[in-house]
């Protein structure tokens, strides 16, 4: 045989794995995609729970009471991995650096402070209370950032487990959960204007839907203001997805003796996230457009979120116990305080 028809059929083999992986990804897509429709429907009929809680919790219990077969783990990593990313930088159509720049320039300072002290505070945490790294890193995201959003952009980069990302998740919403209904009865108790409490929500409280949600329930001009921060908080998963992929090649490599390829630790994805957000300013995208790819972007981190779920074992999350869900509901209270004596000290009104 010639070297030529050799060179062919070994890349005409090639190919046909490519291919047969691919096909493999069916059984698990087709699964998360069922789960991922159930939540939002579920999420139609109670709209006070957010899809992307139903999604996590129907898929751990799929998971967990299913024996789920082996035919569908490819398709449920591929999800995770794959679909994430595609999640992450179509969200970038959505955001506007202009209209961020008008109205959250004057809440920046606060954002970067509450960044800092949220997520340092969390990694503290978890380092006294004999905690992984990880879990302190994954709540730091999730509370500084955008919840979990960032907690699932950040679990592959530090090599997270599946149940130390739900077990983050799960705290996550669980905070914001409360926070959705506590934070309006503060405001009004407190008599704060609209601006300040959509400062307040857009900077404490940590997923988006979650924000916007709190914003509204307060007013309209609120859950403007609200919407604006979170956008602008939004941005800085960037630099700090950024930091992080960074810092976990360079311990890779001094426990390895390996030496770091700065060009393969940079998380092209969230860089397309901040292009995507370029093109948009500058008025690339037609609205219709945006608003359809930040729908087909939302939906996808459902379906992310029904994988987490699904991939998820509860024995796991035991192991970890009671200390990762505490810390993450102290920081987030901790934050709420921090956040609202800024606004006071500012005189954000």
């Amino acid at each position: 045989m010639s070297q030529s028809k050799a060179a062919a059929r070994a890349g005409g083999h090639g190919l046909e794995i490519s291919r047969t992986g691919l096909w493999k990804t069916l059984p698990g897509l087709a699964l998360v995609l069922v789960v991922a429709l159930a939540a939002r429907l579920a999420s139609g009929v109670s709209s006070f729970v957010p899809d992307v809680v139903i999604a996590l919790v129907l898929g751990a219990v799929v998971g967990n009471v299913v024996a789920l077969p082996s035919a569908v783990q490819p398709g449920i990593k591929f999800t995770h991995r794959y679909l994430l990313r595609t999640a992450i930088i179509l969200l970038g159509a959505s955001l506007s650096f202009m209209a961020v720049v008008r109205t959250g320039g004057e809440t920046l300072s606060i954002i970067l402070i509450c960044l800092v002290v949220s997520f340092s505070l969390c990694v503290l945490l978890a380092r006294l209370a004999g905690l992984s790294g990880r879990v302190g890193t994954l709540l730091g995201a999730g509370t500084a950032i955008c919840g979990a959003t960032a907690i699932i952009t950040v679990g592959p980069l530090i090599a997270a487990t599946e149940a130390e990302i739900a077990y983050a998740v799960g705290t996550i919403f669980t905070y914001n959960a409360l926070a959705v209904v506590a934070y309006p009865i503060i405001g009004h108790a407190l008599h704060l204007t609209d601006l300040s409490f959509g400062t307040w929500a857009g900077t404490a409280v940590n997923d988006t839907s979650a924000v916007i949600a709190t914003g509204y329930i307060y007013s309209d001009p609120a859950g403007i203001a609200a919407t604006i921060v979170k956008l602008t908080r939004t941005v800085l998963l960037v630099p700090l997805a950024v930091g992080i992929g960074l810092a976990a090649g360079v311990q890779q490599g001094k426990q390895t003796g390996q030496k770091m390829n700065v060009w393969k630790m940079i998380p092209w994805f969230v860089l397309g996230f901040l292009a995507m957000a370029v093109l948009n300013t500058v008025g690339i995208f037609p609205a219709a457009i945006v608003k359809a790819l930040t729908e087909l972007a939302k939906f996808l981190i459902v379906m992310v979120l029904a994988s987490v779920g699904l991939g998820m074992s509860l024995t796991q999350m035991r192991k970890l116990g009671l200390k990762p869900f505490g810390i993450g509901l102290l920081v987030g209270a901790v934050m709420g305080l921090v956040s609202l004596g800024l606004i006071g000290s500012l005189g954000i009104t």
